[in-house]
């Protein structure tokens, strides 16, 4: 029981704290508003668990033992965030007909694979929280199960409080100013990844 609380624990602080995956759930829940930022959560936590699973089946070993393949993700997620920087610098400045649509399941889970705090987040739950006493398998799906499930409510939270300030922001001066500063944000991940 206590292994188990200790990966909740871990699970909570890991996805609540900024990183890539809050910062667009925060400019999605922004945009597009809680409801339509739903399926990102989802893809998001399902992503994450799935993660945990490729990791546990030796995934992990790979990506650690061969730094190249590190660097390859690194660039793949910079390249990908930058872009979805671009789309929500110009979210605030043109026509709600022209934003593209949030993330849903498919994209938000494969974002996973080129986030490097998710993969630091998979590698510690499984290395560090796979119950001993338990078979490899059955401990590898409770390490997943319990981050999948941890990850919903601490990325609703994100995108809600998102959804909180996309209704308080009434002019498009104001949602362009905000969609520069998320924007921004995003930018300063990408830096956070190489620093």
């Amino acid at each position: 029981m206590g292994e188990l609380l200790a990966l909740v624990g871990f699970s909570v602080v890991s996805s609540v704290t900024p990183g890539p995956n809050n910062v667009l759930l925060w400019a999605s829940g922004t945009t597009f508003g809680f409801r339509r930022t739903l399926r990102h959560v989802v893809g998001t936590a399902l992503g994450i668990g799935s993660m945990a699973l490729a990791v546990a089946a030796g995934l992990g070993t790979v990506v650690t033992a061969l730094p190249a393949v590190a660097v390859v993700m690194k660039i793949a997620g910079s390249a990908y965030l930058l872009v979805l920087a671009v789309r929500i610098a110009r979210s605030g400045s043109i026509a709600s007909a022209e934003i593209a649509r949030p993330l849903g399941i498919g994209s938000a889970a494969a974002f996973q694979l080129v986030n490097p705090k998710a993969w630091v987040f998979a590698l510690g739950a499984v290395t560090t929280f796979r119950p001993v006493g338990l078979p490899v398998a059955l401990g590898s799906l409770l390490v997943a199960a319990t981050m999948t499930v941890v990850v919903i409510p601490t990325a609703s939270l994100w995108a809600a409080g998102g959804g909180l300030l996309g209704r308080l922001l009434d002019d498009p001066r104001s949602r362009r100013v905000v969609s520069l500063v998320l924007a921004a944000v995003v930018v300063a991940t990408v830096a956070a990844v190489w620093s």
